[in-house]
C-alpha cells in the first residue's frame, strides 16, 4: 500500500507540474511582438490639430509639393538638362521588325523525328513552319533562319523565309538544296499563313505585297542574299528598270509659275487692243 501510495503522488506531482508549464507558455501569447526596429508605424494623417498631422496633413500651404509629387528630373520649370544636349545618332524604330529566329538545328531535330510533313525536295514556307510547330507562338514579322549550333545538316528541304545568316545559306546549299528570302508585309504574311480566314470572312486572299522602301528592294535584289526579287525580276526589278530608261528619254517638261512676274503682266496688257464701238445704248432699253 505505502509503495503505491507513492507512485501515485509521483505522478499527480509531475502532471501538476506539465500543466503549469503549459498555462505559463499560452499566457505568453498575448506579449508577442515584432523585433525591435523591424516594422514602422503608421503615419495618420488628417486627424484633427491635436495629431500635429491634421489640416494639411503635414505637406504645409499651397506649392507643387503641396499638391501631388514632383518629378525627380523636374527643374523648376527651366529648360530640362537633357533638352539642352544635342540629338546624336539616327533611331529606325518606326521601321523596325521582329522576326522569329529558327536554327537549322531545330529543322534538322524537327526532319529527324519526322515532324514536318513534307517529301524530299519540297520546299519548307513560313506556313508549314507554324503548321508543325517550328515557329510558336504569335506571327510575328517573319522568320530569320540561323545556323550556329547547326554542324550536320543534311535536311533534303528547299527553304523559303524571311531573312537568312550567310552560315545558314552555305550549310543550306551544302546540302544541296536552295534558300530564297521572300518579303512580307504583316498583312501578307497573315494571308499567306492562314487564307481560310480570309476567305471565310471577306471571300478573298489578300495579293502579296512588294517591298516600297529601298532598303527592302535593295535587299530583296540581292543575289549573296538569295533575294526572290533577283530570281523572279518580272515581279519588280524590270518594271523599275523600264521607269529608269523613260525617265532618262522624257523631254523636260517647264515648269509653269502659278503667279506671273510684273514684267509678263505688262506684256499681256500692251498686247491687248482696246476696240472702240461705236453702238449707242439708251436708258430706257436698259430699264
Amino acid at each position: 500500500m505505502f509503495i503505491g501510495s507513492h507512485l501515485v503522488s509521483r505522478l499527480a506531482s509531475s502532471c501538476a507540474g506539465q500543466l503549469k508549464t503549459t498555462s505559463r507558455r499560452i499566457g505568453y501569447l498575448g506579449y508577442l511582438s515584432p523585433n525591435e526596429g523591424s516594422t514602422s508605424g503608421y503615419k495618420r494623417l488628417g486627424r484633427g490639430p491635436s495629431s500635429n498631422k491634421g489640416k494639411t496633413s503635414g505637406r504645409g500651404q499651397k506649392g507643387q509639393k503641396a499638391r501631388g509629387k514632383v518629378p525627380i528630373w523636374m527643374e523648376g520649370g527651366q529648360t530640362p538638362y537633357f533638352k539642352q544636349m544635342p540629338m546624336v545618332g539616327f533611331r529606325n524604330a518606326h521601321n523596325a521588325k521582329e522576326y522569329h529566329e529558327v536554327n537549322l538545328s531545330k529543322i534538322q531535330d524537327f526532319w529527324n523525328t519526322g515532324r514536318i510533313p513534307l517529301k524530299e525536295g519540297e520546299t519548307l514556307t513560313i506556313k508549314v513552319m507554324k503548321d508543325c510547330g517550328i515557329i510558336t507562338g504569335s506571327l510575328k514579322d517573319g522568320v530569320k533562319i540561323l545556323g550556329k549550333t547547326a554542324t550536320d545538316y543534311n535536311v533534303p528541304l528547299n527553304i523559303e523565309a524571311s531573312k537568312a545568316t550567310d552560315q545558314a545559306i552555305d550549310k543550306i546549299e551544302n546540302a544541296n538544296m536552295s534558300f530564297t528570302a521572300r518579303y512580307f508585309s504583316k498583312l501578307g504574311l497573315r494571308a499567306f499563313v492562314n487564307p481560310s480566314y480570309f476567305l471565310l470572312r471577306k471571300g478573298y486572299v489578300p495579293l502579296q505585297a512588294r517591298p516600297t522602301s529601298q532598303k527592302d528592294i535593295q535587299y530583296y535584289s540581292d543575289p549573296d542574299k538569295r533575294g526572290y526579287l533577283h530570281k523572279d525580276r518580272s515581279i519588280l526589278l524590270d518594271h523599275l528598270d523600264k521607269a529608269r530608261e523613260e525617265l532618262k528619254t522624257a523631254k523636260p517638261k517647264k515648269k509653269l509659275s502659278k503667279f506671273k512676274s510684273l514684267s509678263e503682266q505688262l506684256k499681256e496688257a500692251s498686247s491687248v487692243n482696246f476696240q472702240s464701238t461705236s453702238k449707242l445704248v439708251s436708258v430706257k432699253d436698259l430699264a
